[in-house]
């Protein structure tokens, strides 16, 4: 019995050693993830860093495309930036009889322009686009102006639009650049942010037992880790379209896919790629900033700082190739007033500039009053 048990030890030890020689000699492939760049099947797609607006990956980014419901994007934006989101708003006609996607609005029914705003970007209500744009600017038309004119502002250059909801119209058109530029300036703003990540709502149905309940149509929110956003859309003419975003860590990424015949699949594989690859570095130099001199202000300097953190997305061969450049002048002019962009900063990879941000006053420096007048004040203290 001993000598079976010492015979199958050394069966085991011989096994074993034997596995282990063909580890040494054939070593199991290991499991990475990509690092290629990702095969996207729309049209046109980008991905892009959100914090310095780097673009990370491009597939005919300015090709100019329908863009269905992302459009309001940018009637959100208006919106908000607009303000009074406690003003109610009566329905007309017009907004009412707004067809495809709606929440139903009835004509005289009256809502606030937030829970308008809430169904403009959950669930992508036509009928509630229609609704804050002659809230916000007496007529569709007019509204769709200003829509163009802050296009302008933000350097949109391959976007037009025709409406403020996305339905398909000659001359209604973006490009997944653009529309990834305009994310970015829409999750700057808080409510905003907010808003395209809230997961449900319940808005008022007036002559009704029940509320409206709202759903988020995007559903990366719920099936990608970090997803942050932003909004879908989808007509006949411009196929499927998706704007997202996420986070994981300091690396903020934007992506847009416009045209694609799978839109989730390609927005993952382009957030992957970022989060795959790509690194967020916070530019540490951007806060080592000396207080400036004021002229003719009743103090002599005024400190300042970045308007926010500097943090760009880079590979990790890149890190070594960040510059940053600060061009502040010497010297102010008084008054200063707070929140007054007094300089900018610039962040270079290998030389060619990636992103520049403002510096602003940190405190109001009023403008020193005449001589005579203060000559004038000290003879007030003392006589009285």
């Amino acid at each position: 019995m001993i000598g079976h048990r010492l015979s199958h030890t050394r069966y085991c030890l011989l096994f074993f050693l034997i596995f282990l020689l063909v580890v040494q000699l054939f070593p199991l492939p290991q499991v990475e993830a990509s690092t290629g760049e990702p095969d996207i099947q729309a049209k046109s797609a980008v991905l892009i860093d959100e914090s310095s607006g780097r673009v990370l990956f491009a597939k005919n980014p300015h090709l100019r495309l329908p863009q269905a419901s992302t459009t309001k994007m940018m009637t959100c934006l208006l919106v908000i930036e607009n303000g009074d989101l406690d003003k109610e708003v009566k329905i007309s006609k017009y907004a009412a009889e707004t067809g495809e996607s709606s929440i139903w609005l009835e004509e005289g029914e009256v809502l606030t322009r937030e829970d308008l705003l809430y169904a403009l970007m959950l669930a992508s209500a036509n009928d509630a686009a229609v609704a804050l744009a002659e809230s916000v600017a007496g007529s569709e038309e007019k509204f769709v102006e200003l829509m163009n004119k802050r296009a302008k502002e933000l350097k949109l250059n391959d976007t037009h639009f025709v409406n403020p909801h996305g339905l398909d119209a000659d001359g209604h058109y973006s490009s997944a650049y653009d529309l990834a530029i305009l994310a970015r300036e829409g999750l700057s703003n808080e409510l905003f942010s907010h808003v395209v990540t809230t997961i449900e709502k319940s808005v008022p149905w007036s002559g009704h037992p029940w509320d409206r309940y709202l759903y988020n149509k995007n559903r990366l929110l719920t099936t990608y880790k970090g997803a942050r956003g932003v909004k879908t859309g989808y007509t006949s003419k411009a196929g499927l379209c998706l704007v997202g975003a996420a986070q994981r860590g300091n690396l903020k990424l934007i992506s847009a896919v416009m045209n694609s015949p799978n839109v989730y699949h390609d927005t993952q594989k382009l957030l992957d790629y970022g989060f795959n690859n790509y690194e967020a570095v916070v530019v540490e130099e951007a806060k080592r900033v000396s207080d400036v001199k004021v002229k003719g202000g009743t103090k002599t300097s005024v400190s300042i700082k970045p308007e926010r953190e500097v943090v760009v997305a880079v590979l990790p061969g890149e890190k070594e190739q960040l510059s940053y450049k600060v061009e502040i002048a010497d010297q102010l002019e008084a008054p200063v007033k707070k929140g007054e962009v007094v300089g900018k900063g610039k962040v270079f990879l290998n030389g060619k500039e990636l992103t520049e941000i403002n510096y602003l006053a940190q405190e109001t420096i009023p403008q020193k009053p005449p001589i005579w007048t203060r000559v004038f004040n000290w003879l007030k203290s003392i006589f009285s």
